[in-house]
């Protein structure tokens, strides 16, 4: 407890008195605006919800309850350094007994914040105000283990190896999914930009719906320039994400989602695949015609292996891809399928490596000898962790965590290995100005030892 009155204090030096007058009627404000800020919060309207327990906040500078809220509101839309503030607000303010999930956040404000200590501390006392059972449900014993994993690594002096791309094509908004071909010079990613086709915003979240970019280096500038009209005949109204491309450049998959938009030429999110026509290098794309792959149910993120031949010329590829198939018992899991002869196969899950968590972003190595993926439900750092997986005695070994030099405290999925290059590429929730979105990254192979590169 000692630790925790130590944090209490240090929180505490971060705000003066505040000397301003608050009326009966200003706190009957705050405090209704407070109610009509969880509806919003439980009805899944995040940041009109932040926007009512900023009023809140306004009308009653002293209200701890209302820093709570804003905290808990700036955390689910990543601007953890405000979360962080409002948090050390509500723990000065709050003289009241405080539950279980008032300590749960600010574990989690504090561990994304890569406080481990700190958030370690508040973990277990929330844990103790949970009960066992409860606790379970909220994963506190995981989020535990994390904050530990994090603090082995930091003690064995694991250096980071992801560095961000340019500003030319990270921005503020959610780039990910980074592929690369002809040597490096033409970049694919995914992003969440106001100039979406269709300018739809997903209700869920209040972002804008995925578009595929295309960027190309530029040698004049040393930097990557962006060709917005390449992608204009290929992205819907919906959600489309570039997940694969051969390293030829000539096929790739897709995840193709218009369900929500006018469009509607969806039922759910599918997979689609792409040829490149030789003599125009347009896109043929169709919807992957298997009810094993695409089903009702959400099927996106697919990789495949190259084609392989046996001894009687049979042609035999590996698909991987992600479905929420079983969402009735686990969120989003793993499944594999093969193709042999231009036949699709059975889709089958991935029940070695599924979790009762997310699986999710899988990459296949051209040899289908190690799988890449990320999960929240494995031991890692904290939120979604990049792992591999080697190919051995006709199954899939056990997970294995990246660690310090790839992953982080926050999400970090898309992992990509490029042995030609000698370099991956990740995408990772990373601070821009104050303010948190998915960013593009590479990461330099030359001089680690990870056993993928030995292969």
């Amino acid at each position: 407890m000692q630790k925790l009155f130590s944090i209490i204090l240090i929180l505490s030096l971060h705000f003066g008195c505040m000397g301003q007058k608050v009326t009966f009627m200003d706190k009957m404000m705050s405090k209704k605006l407070i109610g009509e800020g969880k509806e919003l919060f439980y009805a899944g309207s995040i940041s009109e919800a932040m926007l009512t327990f900023r009023r809140a906040k306004l009308k009653n500078p002293l209200s701890g309850d209302a820093c709570y809220q804003l905290c808990i509101a700036e955390f689910h839309l990543r601007s953890y350094y405000d979360a962080y503030n409002h948090a050390i607000a509500a723990e000065r303010m709050i003289t009241k007994k405080k539950d279980g999930e008032y300590y749960y956040y600010l574990g989690r404000i504090f561990q994304t914040l890569n406080k481990v200590d700190s958030a370690k501390i508040f973990y277990n006392l929330s844990r103790e105000k949970l009960g066992p059972r409860i606790s379970k449900d909220y994963e506190l014993d995981i989020l535990i283990d994390q904050c530990d994993f994090v603090k082995n690594e930091a003690e064995k002096g694991v250096k980071y190896l992801c560095k961000p791309f340019s500003r030319a094509v990270n921005s503020k908004y959610d780039e990910y999914g980074a592929v690369l071909i002809y040597n490096k010079k033409r970049l694919f990613f995914t992003a969440r930009q106001p100039e979406t086709t269709g300018s739809n915003i997903n209700y869920d979240d209040q972002k804008f719906f995925e578009d595929i970019y295309r960027a190309d280096w530029d040698e004049q500038l040393q930097d990557w320039k962006i060709n917005i009209e390449s992608m204009e005949e290929y992205n819907t109204e919906g959600f489309d994400a570039l997940n694969f491309v051969s390293r030829n450049g000539k096929y790739g998959l897709l995840t193709i989602n218009t369900s929500a938009s006018i469009e509607k030429t969806t039922a759910s999110s599918e997979i689609y695949e792409f040829e490149v026509d030789e003599e125009d290098s347009s896109w043929y794309m169709d919807p992957i015609k298997s009810e094993s792959i695409n089903t009702s149910y959400f099927e996106g993120a697919a990789t495949i292996s190259d084609t392989s031949f046996d001894e009687d010329e049979t042609a035999t590829q590996t698909m991987v891809f992600v479905s929420d198939r079983k969402s009735d018992k686990s969120l989003t899991d793993l499944y594999t399928v093969q193709r042999i002869d231009d036949k699709w196969g059975e889709a089958k899950a991935l029940d070695s490596l599924n979790t009762l968590g997310r699986e999710t972003t899988p990459f296949l190595t051209e040899d289908g000898k190690f799988l890449f993926f990320s999960s929240d439900a494995l031991p890692g750092m904290g939120g979604y962790d990049v792992y591999y997986s080697e190919w051995l005695n006709d199954r899939w070994g056990a997970p294995i965590n990246l660690g310090a030099a790839i992953n982080t405290v926050h999400d970090d999925t898309h992992f990509q290995y490029f042995p030609e290059y000698n370099m991956g590429t990740i995408s990772s929730v990373n601070d821009y100005d104050g303010y948190f979105s998915y960013d593009l990254f590479k990461i330099d192979l030359s001089n680690s030892n990870f056993p993928f590169l030995k292969k």
